[in-house]
């Protein structure tokens, strides 16, 4: 997303309010991507379609959607990484024909893949044919954007991505509204699924009209799939990390069954998604400053390589990536640091505006600080993938699964006021992991690169 990044970074370079606010708004889509936009839509229907249905009934639908967007990324996530590396490599041997072919190839794998994930849960459900046709469409659109933001990168046009949102929570909102009074729970399903629809179309036409040529399919993208295991792997592990506590508690005692095999932990969940929300901040400043910098500085790195430039030279190229490393994890301190402790010390009132329980409090404030780390975490991990250091990112997404499998039990047993210390340490313990491969692999970044020089030949 480096691409977008910098064309986001001239936005905030002008000089009136409006461009500046414009930037805030883009940058917080794109960042944020379909999360935040399928939250505030729930929100908004929660508000005005609630009212015309049972409560037991809009709480299916929302479990509906949380399931999709849940195991769509976790089925997803195992590709992405694969998928943009693969197109990293058509981008930078100028190979822009194949980025159609790439792109059609990877939705029809996408497909298959979310097909077998979704069929037998979609299919187990209780609600009526119709609905369950619907939820099954819309598993496999959310898959389909979530593979589709990968390919945007390249077309670089944020305003494009910006006004499909939008377009699509207004779909979403409106269509589930009316449908609602009309067709009961079905129809909330189907009028948000249209918006989320319209979303993946107007961004697949997005990338097929930057890149005109045939959609025949491209059999080098299993090739690259074959090469790097080891990221297919590690997308698994960070994206099933992410929701494998909330899974946990979704069927532990502190869950309840919504519908057959759905179940939902209200407690924990609400607190976990509303700290999501306070993390946007920081994605928004990680792609417009952090990403941005640092390649910049990555790439002079290389370049000074390439060129056959004095050593000197390397090591002061080398001593501004760490620099850039440490000025971005400061800024995402302060950045992110600011509004995790507003949020603190604003807890109760945050709560109580939402409606929530107090005892979500206990959960909130954990996970607040969880999530701060997390954003810690994520930038380190990019960082590790600038420079290809597969072994060590399989660790590290490996050990945040398991931690936060074996913490989020041992939470469990030790009651309500330990919920989200799992995650919060799962997520310390990572952050800690990834900083010292990191470190590492900097203190001797031009023996490794000269030595993985060496082994490619």
């Amino acid at each position: 997303m480096a691409g977008i990044g910098f064309q986001l970074k001239k936005l905030f370079q002008r000089d009136t309010f409006l461009d500046n606010f414009h930037a805030v708004v883009y940058s917080a889509t794109i960042a944020s991507g379909p999360v935040f936009f399928s939250i505030l839509c729930l929100a908004l229907l929660g508000i005005f379609a609630k009212s015309g249905l049972e409560a037991a009934q809009f709480e299916i639908f929302t479990v509906t959607v949380v399931y999709v967007f849940a195991f769509s990324l976790i089925a997803t996530g195992m590709t992405q990484l694969l998928f943009s590396r693969h197109l990293s490599d058509l981008i930078f041997a100028k190979k822009y024909q194949m980025i159609a072919p790439t792109l059609s190839t990877a939705l029809v794998f996408t497909i298959c893949v979310q097909a077998i994930f979704g069929l037998p849960f979609i299919f187990s459900l209780h609600a009526s044919l119709f609905y369950r046709f619907t939820a099954f469409a819309l598993f496999i659109t959310i898959g389909c954007i979530w593979q589709l933001m990968v390919f945007l990168s390249a077309v670089k046009n944020f305003r494009s991505i910006v006004r499909a949102f939008f377009a699509g929570i207004i779909i979403s909102f409106f269509l589930g509204y009316i449908l609602s009074r009309y067709f009961g729970l079905a129809g909330l399903l189907h009028g948000y699924f249209i918006g989320q629809f319209g979303i993946f179309i107007i961004l697949l036409c997005r990338v097929l009209q930057a890149f005109h040529s045939s959609l025949r399919p491209d059999t080098a993208l299993f090739a690259t799939m074959k090469k790097f295991p080891a990221l297919l792997l590690f997308g698994l592990f960070y994206n099933l990390g992410i929701w494998v506590d909330k899974i946990i508690f979704w069927y532990s005692g502190a869950g309840e069954r919504i519908d057959t095999f759905m179940h939902a932990s209200e407690l924990y969940d609400n607190a976990m998604y509303v700290a999501y929300l306070t993390v946007i901040p920081a994605y928004t400043y990680f792609l417009v400053k952090v990403e941005t910098e640092f390649y910049s500085y990555f790439r002079s790195y290389f370049q000074t390589i390439l060129n056959k430039d004095s050593l000197a030279l390397i090591e002061n190229k080398k001593e501004d990536i760490c620099k850039s490393v440490r000025e971005s994890l400061l800024g995402l301190i302060k950045v992110q640091g600011l509004v995790t402790l507003l949020c603190l010390l604003y807890s109760d009132e945050i709560l109580a505006a939402l409606q929530m329980s107090q005892l979500s409090i206990v959960i909130f404030e954990k996970a607040l600080v969880a999530l701060f780390l997390q954003m810690l975490v994520l930038t380190l991990m990019i960082f590790m993938m600038y420079f290809d250091v597969q072994k060590e990112l399989l660790i590290v997404g490996a050990l945040f699964v398991s931690s936060n499998i074996v913490l989020t039990i041992i939470s469990l047993n030790l009651g309500i006021q330990f919920y989200g210390y799992g995650y919060f340490f799962a997520n310390l313990i990572t952050l800690t992991a990834a900083y010292f491969f990191l470190d590492q692999h900097l203190k001797s970044l031009e023996y490794r690169t000269f030595i993985g020089q060496v082994k490619n030949h």
